[in-house]
């Protein structure tokens, strides 16, 4: 085995298994109990590289999650699960589902001829392999989430809708599931995503899925959120840095997260979290 796949496994305290569902949903909840969805990462790349960043190698992601407690968006931790998911057997290929974004369709190693639709690049509730056989699919709701694909009059052709309540969440994303793409191809989506006016170049984002409690934690700016399996909901509006640092480590057991070191680069482009409303 090779060593970083032997350090990926350790990190998730997983250990090597016959590729199967089973091992696939041990391995999906591991990966976003372990690994934040933060731009954290991001901003400290941007300004490191004066600008768009590659996505990071395996042995990178890794060394850094070690050090800092990072994961990053869906480009660096759905590649990087795709690379460990390829080493452990099994098949498939990248997709982009909707816009900058990165998902993973692996061939079930159980099923001959059904695909699997694996995410763990999202801030939305997926914990489970999802399995297309030309129906709707609705997941089931966690933490007053529902996640639904429907399929389209093209075969293979589907929509992924999040809801939350009795309203859409985020933009429709409309996909081929054989719509297949190598890691070279996200480039260009890549690039945008370290635009000026981007989306995490301006905000401060962590997630963290804590499937076993049924709960999850959000941070946006200074806004923090858990969500419980239930549905319930409870907020509290961050007044400073301090009281920041101190639910990043009190609750998401990441102390070692550069919060500091990115408020100041956020500071600089005239993005003050503490000043504008939640």
């Amino acid at each position: 085995m090779n060593t970083w796949i032997s350090d990926y496994l350790q990190t998730l305290k997983l250990k090597q298994e016959t590729p199967s569902r089973k091992y696939l949903k041990k391995i999906i909840r591991a990966h976003v109990r372990t690994f934040p969805f933060e731009n954290v990462s991001k901003l400290l790349m941007h300004q490191q590289y004066k600008g768009s960043a590659p996505i990071p190698s395996i042995e990178k992601f890794l060394e850094d999650h070690w050090k800092y407690h990072t994961g990053g968006t869906c480009f660096a931790l759905n590649s990087c699960l795709f690379d460990l998911l390829k080493s452990l057997g099994f098949k498939g290929h990248l997709i982009r589902p909707g816009e900058e974004h990165m998902a993973i369709i692996l061939h079930d190693p159980e099923t001959n001829g059904r695909l699997l639709y694996v995410d763990v690049g999202t801030t939305a509730p997926l914990f489970d392999p999802i399995p297309f056989h030309g129906r709707k699919h609705s997941i089931p709701p966690f933490a007053g989430e529902k996640l639904l694909f429907l399929p389209g009059e093209e075969f293979g052709e589907y929509t992924y809708i999040r809801v939350r309540g009795d309203q859409i969440t985020d933009k429709k994303w409309t996909f081929s599931v054989f719509d297949q793409m190598k890691l070279e191809d996200f480039e260009p989506w890549v690039t945008l995503t370290f635009k000026k006016e981007a989306l995490f170049m301006n905000v401060l984002r962590c997630q963290l899925w804590q499937p076993e409690k049924r709960r999850g934690l959000s941070l946006v700016n200074r806004k923090f959120t858990i969500r419980n399996g239930n549905g319930g909901v409870l907020t509290k509006i961050l007044p400073n840095r301090n009281t920041l640092q101190q639910v990043l480590m009190d609750e998401f057991k990441m102390p070692k997260l550069p919060v500091t070191e990115a408020l100041d680069i956020l500071s600089d482009k005239g993005v003050d979290i503490f000043s504008e409303n939640p």
